[in-house]
């Protein structure tokens, strides 16, 4: 097969859904997070700042921790039943919880929506992405997922800046304004649903599979390892970034959504034009303690920026250093996994779930009592992540099998 293979009208095509479906799910996360501060404004007062900042993050974790508890069992299931039924499902009840969301105003409502989210979601991730290991050869894998990482944060860029938008254009007025991008966001999952529903199911797995390299036991669970400490240094930064914007800098929803649309942007570009190219030249190993150091680095800063334009340098480095790693985790875990992409694929969606999980709550806790700890906190879990990459430089990454496939033809 051609490298450029991925390319061609059937890869795209194959494509083109589940890029959607990444798409709509991370925007279902991400526009809640502009107006979640404000939601429990209204619910809990103007002047509880501290409970205010606390739920902020155990919100965005119980979504999280949905993920971690039910993708393994969801991503077992793919590998048996098939993908399309998962996607299916997932996207239904996705759609049923952010009605929920746009109608509940009890604290404990929201918890159960949230929940309910993160319970659909995690049908529907790990079948996504082992259907687009599926459709791709090991040599395209990369590219495909990093296509895959950009849908995701395309939808995260639209998520936040449309509800921003829409709370501050005041289309609706009142208590009402918040629901509103959750009525929007399950009117468009509703759209996607119908159109997988039309989507054939893919080529039997052990058809395309045969030639897959297994790393081992050991590489996956350091592979996994490091999903954990780069999302839960993802779920600190989002939760950490709200809170600072809102009680520190005073902006409004507006302004914290165009701040994760650049975050977005960012990672979108460098998933489409970085990270075919640096896996080649540093391998898995390199590629990944490179952009560890860069994260750290990025959210160390974060908490300093005196002007906006060092603010901005602080998002970008964050984002740009995430949006390779994430990829790039997914292809090596894939590659590791042999026939059993579900099931890998699941646990990986796991353990980023319990990371962003417990990154959001601890920020939230931590920016509670004191606003820079948790900035203080993830540059430190990142450094770890980069000495664990440089142990695992030494593995052979997919780079030969990338630069064997751009000979082949």
């Amino acid at each position: 097969m051609k490298a450029d293979a991925i390319s061609s009208r059937a890869n795209v095509r194959g494509l083109a859904l589940p890029l959607a479906v990444a798409f709509i799910v991370a925007m279902g996360y991400g526009v809640v997070l502009p107006v979640l501060p404000f939601m429990l404004a209204r619910t809990l007062g103007e002047t509880a700042r501290a409970a205010i900042a606390l739920h902020t993050g155990l919100l965005m974790g119980v979504y999280m921790l949905a993920l971690f508890l039910f993708a393994p069992l969801w991503g077992y299931v793919a590998d048996r039943a098939g993908r399309r039924m998962l996607i299916l499902l997932g996207l239904a009840g996705l759609s049923g919880a952010m009605l929920l969301l746009a109608l509940v105003r009890d604290l404990p409502l929201i918890y159960g929506a949230r929940v309910v989210a993160g319970l659909f979601a995690a049908m529907v991730l790990p079948a996504v992405f082992a259907q687009v290991s599926d459709t791709c050869a090991p040599g395209v894998r990369a590219q495909a997922f990093a296509w895959l990482s950009s849908a995701n944060a395309l939808g995260f860029l639209f998520g936040p800046a449309l509800s921003g938008w829409i709370v501050s254009a005041g289309i609706v007025t009142g208590g009402d304004a918040m629901g509103l991008p959750f009525y929007v966001v399950a009117a468009l999952i509703g759209l996607i649903w119908f159109a997988v529903y039309r989507f054939p199911t893919t080529v039997p797995l052990e058809h395309i599979m045969s030639d897959v390299p297994k790393t081992g036991a050991p590489s996956l669970a350091w592979l996994l390892v490091m999903s954990l400490l780069v999302m839960f240094g993802l779920g600190s930064f989002e939760v950490s970034l709200a809170l600072q914007g809102q009680q520190v800098l005073s902006l409004g929803p507006s302004t914290i959504g165009w701040m994760f649309a650049e975050c977005s942007l960012v990672m979108i570009l460098i998933q489409f034009f970085g990270l075919a190219p640096l896996i080649q030249r540093l391998g898995g190993g390199g590629l990944l303690a490179l952009a560890f150091f860069v994260m750290a680095v990025g959210v160390g800063l974060l908490p300093y920026a005196a002007n906006y334009f060092v603010l901005l340098l602080a998002v970008a480095m964050i984002a740009a250093a995430s949006g390779l790693l994430i990829p790039a985790l997914a292809y090596l875990v894939s590659l590791a996994a042999g026939t059993a992409q579900g099931a890998a694929l699941g646990k990986q969606t796991a353990v980023a779930s319990l990371g962003q999980a417990t990154g959001s709550a601890a920020a939230g806790w931590l920016f509670g009592l004191f606003a820079l700890a948790p900035f203080w906190m993830t540059a430190g879990l990142l450094i770890l992540g980069m000495v664990m990459a440089i142990y695992m430089s030494r593995i052979q990454t997919p780079k030969r099998t990338m630069n064997n496939n751009n000979q082949g033809g």
